[in-house]
């Protein structure tokens, strides 16, 4: 699932991938849209998930840390990537929630929503209790020294991609949605893990360690279903 840190809820059994399968990037149509450079969607998502997210309301008390991080610092780049990457995990739970029927992935697609959404706004407290700004400027990842454009960072799905899983119905939903969820999930934990530790307060590493440990156990649970609806595990290829 999402970082459990400061939000009183369950978290996911760490696991890992199912086993087996065809990597899922085989399908050729899908993988050559899967890293490809976005359209401008990310200005709309991001904007929507700082309202969302600072709508949720959800406030946290004062770093313990004995300094704050810094513009350009591992800590404060990985918060502001991370509140645009899961603005789109967010966006992705709503086309599931539109039209996919299926129980288990209702609940993940609402989990995601309603625990995404809430992380985006303690992240931002975060940062503002650090002068920093949110999500800002059109580049990612310097901090990790992997600079891309915000909207090709690892594991975000391309609009055409986004449009494919808002038209798509039944099965063809599900393989999509949990295809691009776990692709998703194992961007955001390439981040984390370095975040993780090159970090230098304690929130930030305690933050990407939750992140990563709850991803994981979202990705096994998510390959697990598919294995059991006759499609193929997803292959990682970022992470082990």
């Amino acid at each position: 699932m999402t970082a459990d840190t400061d939000l009183d809820r369950p978290g996911s059994e760490p696991g890992d991938v199912a086993g087996g399968g065809v990597d899922a990037t085989d399908d050729d149509t899908f993988d050559d849209e899967r890293r490809g450079p976005g359209t401008g969607l990310w200005i709309v998502l991001v904007v929507v998930a700082l309202v969302l997210g600072g709508a949720i309301g959800w406030r946290i008390t004062t770093s313990e840390d004995a300094t704050s991080p810094g513009r350009g610092s591992v800590d404060v780049g990985f918060f502001q990537d991370m509140v645009a990457h899961h603005a789109q995990a967010v966006a992705m739970g709503y086309r599931y929630l539109d039209h996919g029927t299926d129980p288990l992935l209702r609940q993940i697609a609402s989990e995601i929503i309603n625990y995404q959404n809430a992380e985006i706004g303690v992240m931002n407290d975060h940062l503002a209790q650090w002068n920093q700004q949110g999500t800002e400027g059109p580049d990612a990842m310097a901090w990790m020294g992997m600079k891309v454009p915000r909207d090709e960072m690892p594991g975000l799905a391309t609009k055409a991609q986004m449009d494919q899983l808002a038209n798509a119905r039944g099965q063809e939903l599900n393989d999509l949605f949990t295809r691009m969820m776990i692709l998703h999930h194992e961007g955001g934990i390439h981040m984390a893990q370095y975040a993780a530790t090159h970090a230098d307060t304690e929130t930030v590493r305690s933050w990407a360690r939750a992140m990563d440990d709850g991803q994981r156990g979202e990705i096994a649970e998510m390959n697990r279903w598919r294995l059991a609806h006759g499609l193929p595990a997803v292959q990682m290829t970022l992470i082990h």
